[in-house]
């Protein structure tokens, strides 16, 4: 069985236009993106006055052209921004984007969930209050997921409220909703302590909540003499990337599998790697 597999846009580097990246897509074999429109495109206009159809149809129009597409819209916002106008500003955008997301041809809009400090990492976001914080943010975009007939995508991660399989399976039953997603990355829920348990966290978590697991980020990593886990391209870390496509295989055929962190000429080369995996 062939993999769906996803290119981050930002993972394709020195673009200039989105003719650029659509070409620079095509080149590495990649069909589809997942897009953060700021990162790949920073001077373009994208925040919660900006984004329109137009915008959508255009760069939609302009990927097809080499065939390409946008599976995944990224929206990286902090919902749980200390800054309570800053949080609704962020908020905002968010929903606009699940507004327009059908526009740019897309499935889901993702994002992480943030911090409750501005300086990022704090052991605070561990506490019960940082995991009311995200729910109440998560059920607010939820909402406009359902009205708007789009998918929220929410990736959890170690430093983060939604830090670990039990907290997700927390957050998936105090929000029943179809339109809520999980997009696994096991490699931001792992240390230099247990990084090799990684293949049977996300067995784990396909068994656990398989059904809303909407993507899969599989994100090859070395553990550094510091005890930091350093991302790095696909095929030349640690990542039992054959073991983890197989279980997605199995779990949710024609998953989108993202290839986070593997940029530019990488891309190809993981792609004629992984399609010797499946065959």
């Amino acid at each position: 069985m062939k993999l769906n597999l996803v290119a981050r846009g930002h993972d394709l580097t020195t673009v200039q236009s989105v003719d650029d990246l659509a070409k620079k897509a095509s080149e590495q074999e990649i069909s589809t993106l997942q897009l953060a429109l700021s990162r790949s495109f920073p001077d373009l206009a994208t925040d919660s006055h900006a984004i329109n159809p137009g915008m959508g149809h255009y760069i939609k129009q302009a990927l097809a052209k080499e065939d390409v597409s946008v599976g995944i819209l990224s929206c990286y916002i902090n919902m749980i921004h200390p800054d309570l106008s800053v949080r609704e500003t962020v908020l905002r955008q968010f929903e606009r984007y699940l507004q327009y997301a059908a526009s740019f041809g897309a499935t889901m809009v993702a994002t992480e969930t943030g911090s409750v400090s501005e300086a990022g990492y704090t052991e605070k976001n561990f506490s019960d209050e940082a995991f009311s914080q995200i729910v109440e943010a998560i059920r607010q975009l939820v909402r406009a997921g359902e009205k708007h007939r789009m998918m929220v995508g929410i990736e959890p991660g170690l430093n983060h409220p939604l830090y670990s399989l039990d907290r997700v399976a927390e957050l998936i039953a105090a929000i029943d909703s179809d339109y809520l997603g999980i997009i696994l990355d096991p490699t931001n829920l792992i240390t230099a302590e247990n990084h090799h348990q990684q293949v049977g966290l996300v067995e784990e978590a396909f068994e656990r909540f398989g059904e809303k697991i909407c993507g899969l980020h599989l994100k090859d990593y070395l553990v550094s003499d510091e005890g930091e886990i350093v991302p790095v391209d696909l095929g030349t870390g640690m990542i039992d990337y054959e073991a983890i496509v197989k279980i997605a295989q199995k779990h949710r055929p024609y998953l989108y599998i993202v290839l986070e962190e593997t940029k530019d000429s990488a891309l190809k080369h993981a792609v004629s790697v992984l399609d010797h995996v499946t065959g």
